[in-house]
């Protein structure tokens, strides 16, 4: 990976970090604890349903923000990133770009999953 491809992988991170940030804000907010007793019983359970899509939604915001800082770390700390932690092949920029978090090669995350990527 040249040094040009590290700049624009960190950058693409960090704004993805940033975007996340305020998800996780938004989100945390719509997770609040609120009375739902002055709604009726059809209005509380379409808030229960949302509350708690959101909540999920919030939890994959989180695991994804500490993916992406562990990754930032990694980029210039670690001479192993961008290489596929099962088989040792580069992993391409182009799936980096789009998945700084990704530790495996297509073939091997395939492989783990027992599913191709599209």
């Amino acid at each position: 990976m040249t040094e040009l491809d590290k700049e624009a992988l960190r950058n693409k991170i960090i704004l993805e970090l940033e975007r996340l940030k305020l998800d996780v804000q938004s989100l945390a907010e719509l997770t609040s604890p609120d009375t739902l007793d002055d709604l009726d019983e059809v209005s509380r359970m379409d808030a229960i349903v949302s509350k708690s899509v959101h909540a999920a939604s919030l939890a994959a915001a989180r695991q994804r923000a500490g993916k992406l800082e562990y990754a930032l770390k990694r980029l210039d700390a670690d001479p192993e990133f961008g290489y596929c932690a099962e088989c040792g092949e580069k992993i391409p920029t182009a799936r980096l770009m789009s998945m700084p978090e990704a530790r495996c090669c297509v073939a091997c995350a395939e492989e783990q999953t027992g599913r191709k990527t599209p």
